[in-house]
């Protein structure tokens, strides 16, 4: 860290701190000095934000992000910034409450340091119940009751970045299960993007198979906490029960296999379709008759996907979040989340008929020093700026969307990949071995969802860095660092340095 970084980071914490002391004018013209001194950076931010706007799910709240960086950068705060900066604030608490009491806590406080309101008091209320602050609470509301449950998480899970850099472990066997009279369900986020949140498994007992149950957060495999996960999505799980709709009934055997964030590229492409497809021949035979159901969605991927399989729609059930059949079958967790396994990875070559590592070499490729771009144009989250300009600077064309194989193909004839981090990167199943690729990150989201994959392919791998996200952008421009910009809008960075490199 440079003086300067260390200098800012300083100036950043200190606000924090006057923020939580209730100083928020402070903390204001703390983060004016910040972005102030970044302005260029700050611009290129607010930029790339607003150009996302009409497809933000949280568009409402970008807004008002966008005008009070604007109100900082040109005038002194005043009582009226501080307003602004509560109500933002409340609004990002908000969103996190559902699923992330913490961080809902951590926002909703500091937005009551700006000024209190009705709706704020009550959910300042119902959070110090939940954490056993009764009298507390009711200083401020009555609370709700009975309390949600607060999930007590015994380390970062997702985001412990020791964990991140375990060895991979041993591919997990691959079973079916099958339950007479089972229920399946899925608890999605209850924000605006309704992920895929956690999976139940119940058997004709209403017991719960705790081993095909999982529920974020979900920690990486190696984790000493390891154990201590399973009580907790239990108990997660069994307080969100009672929200459910009303089962899907089938009469039928149905092969059930949902994911955590199932419908996300990554996830579908590298955890949920070959743990389908690995089982899907056995189960197959087993009972001709077979239904299917699953929490990947219907984007062209997936039916790319089950339609190669040979998987006809007419044995796709319709979507749905809680299913019950007269025999479920579900498919053991075929890897850790988060790190695809070698026989996944294996399985999915041999599925795309792509080469595996021992005969994927470097003759595949095209003659001469070909480059692939995996753009992310009009991404919502981890927007890449300046990648346009970067793409024709090094004649790195953008990966055309099409098809998975047509993906594949041009992954296939390539050399050197240039990819900002994000779920494309997927494709690189498809790279010759001994190609390079070059991922870029933002320093603070860059998890290693892809190592696996990489050194399977061994390619030659660089991850660099690009630009941080400016300190007071980071608490509330930005859902979190998952949606932290990769930004190469300036070429002092890392990342920029070793781009510019290879115009030479």
């Amino acid at each position: 860290m440079s003086p300067t970084q260390e200098t800012a980071s300083s100036l950043h914490a200190q606000a924090l701190a006057d923020l939580e002391a209730g100083r928020p004018l402070a903390t204001l013209k703390a983060w004016q000095a910040l972005l102030q001194q970044d302005s260029a950076a700050v611009h290129r931010h607010l930029q790339a934000a607003a150009a996302t706007l009409k497809t933000d799910p949280v568009a409402s709240i970008s807004r008002q992000a966008i005008q009070l960086a604007h109100e900082l950068l040109v005038h002194t705060p005043t009582d009226t910034e501080v307003h602004q900066l509560g109500r933002l604030l409340q609004s990002w608490g908000e969103v996190a409450l559902p699923e992330v009491p913490s961080r809902a806590l951590q926002l909703l406080e500091r937005a009551w340091s700006c000024g209190r309101n009705d709706r704020l008091d009550q959910m300042l209320a119902d959070l110090h119940a939940r954490l056993g602050y009764g009298s507390g609470a009711h200083w401020l509301a009555a609370p709700s009751d009975p309390p949600e449950p607060w999930p007590i998480v015994p380390c970062q899970a997702s985001g412990c970045v020791d964990c991140q850099a375990l060895p991979p472990p041993e591919d997990p066997p691959l079973y079916l299960h099958a339950i007479p009279n089972g229920r399946i369900w899925v608890q999605r986020h209850r924000n605006v993007w309704s992920h895929s949140h956690g999976v139940a498994v119940i058997n004709q007992n209403s017991c719960y198979e705790t081993n095909l149950c999982r529920h974020y957060p979900w920690p990486w495999p190696g984790c000493r906490h390891q154990e201590a996960f399973g009580p907790l999505s239990l108990q997660m799980l069994q307080a969100a029960e009672s929200t459910l709709s009303k089962a899907r009934v089938v009469d039928s055997p149905v092969l059930a296999v949902a994911e955590l964030s199932g419908e996300m590229f990554f996830h579908w492409q590298l955890e949920l379709l070959p743990r389908l497809g690995r089982v899907w021949g056995e189960a197959l035979k087993r009972w001709p008759n077979l239904r299917i159901w699953h929490n990947g969605g219907d984007k062209s991927y997936v039916r790319d996907g089950l339609e190669r399989l040979g998987i006809d729609r007419s044995r796709l059930l319709p979507g749905c979040d809680h299913l019950s059949a007269s025999t479920l079958i579900v498919p053991g967790f075929a890897s850790s989340f988060g790190k695809p396994s070698s026989a996944n990875l294996a399985w999915l070559e041999r599925f795309w008929d792509l080469p595996g590592p021992s005969k994927a070499t470097r003759t595949t490729a095209a003659k001469g020093r070909t480059r692939l771009w995996f753009g992310r144009p009009g991404a919502l989250h981890r927007t890449v700026i300046g990648e346009q300009h970067w793409s024709t600077k090094l004649r790195a064309p953008f990966m055309q969307q099409g098809s998975i194989r047509e993906q594949q193909a041009q992954v296939m004839q390539t050399d050197l990949v240039i990819a900002p981090h994000g779920a494309g990167m997927a494709n690189l199943l498809a790279a010759p071995v001994g190609s390079e690729v070059i991922e870029l990150v933002n320093p603070a989201y860059q998890p290693p969802y892809f190592d696996g994959l990489i050194a399977r392919r061994q390619l030659r791998h660089r991850k660099l860095e690009t630009s941080p996200t400016p300190l007071p952008l980071q608490e509330w421009l930005y859902a979190g660092p998952l949606a932290f910009p990769i930004d190469l809008g300036t070429e002092s960075s890392p990342a920029a340095e070793a781009l510019a490199s290879l115009t030479s």
